[in-house]
């Protein structure tokens, strides 16, 4: 699997922070927590997979436009990365939920971006299942000690320095698409 595509995930299973941040680990049990986990990185690797098979029906006709389509697809993500980090850094995408079901539309939505990822994907050479593997190892590892971290000012405001980073960088990748 090239490296780029795993700095790609990488980047995607950012998405998990703000949830993560909302999980109250005080208020439920061990079990409630790790299913909200496990909830996040579902949500992560459905939609990813959501959008291969999306992107496996109709992206052979992009394959003429592959460089600019690749391009402009994680360009958009990339402004919608560094779109979201402002509304993180205000409080405004963090969730603060109690209950385990009450992930599971936060963690779609968060997941949007990783739709969109997987449709752009078909036009890349990985292995599916390695790319499931790894977003689903880097999904775990930020999931996991966001939990942890108190929801506050200086939480929001590293969170959405993460996203800016990311959003940043998948825009510089965005134009590695477009000359290779």
């Amino acid at each position: 699997m090239p490296a780029i595509s795993i700095i790609i995930l990488l980047i995607l299973s950012f998405q998990v922070i703000p949830v993560s941040l909302g999980i109250d680990r005080h208020k439920m049990n061990v079990f409630h927590v790790a299913s909200s986990i496990f909830l996040l990185i579902l949500g992560q690797v459905l939609l990813f997979l959501l959008g291969i098979l999306l992107g496996d029906k109709f992206m052979y006709l992009m394959s003429g436009f592959k460089r600019f389509v690749l391009f402009l697809g994680f360009f958009i993500i990339a402004t919608r990365m560094i779109m979201e980090a402002f509304e993180i850094r205000k409080g405004k995408r963090t969730y603060l939920l109690n209950k385990a079901n009450q992930f599971i539309l936060p963690s779609i939505a968060q997941a949007v971006n990783t739709f969109l990822t997987g449709i752009l994907f078909n036009l890349l050479a990985f292995n599916l299942l390695k790319g499931l593997i790894y977003l689903s190892i880097f999904s775990l590892a930020f999931s996991v000690p966001f939990i942890f971290i108190q929801n506050e000012k200086q939480s929001m405001l590293a969170v959405s320095l993460l996203y800016m980073i990311g959003g940043g960088t998948l825009g510089i990748l965005s134009f590695y698409f477009l000359f290779i």
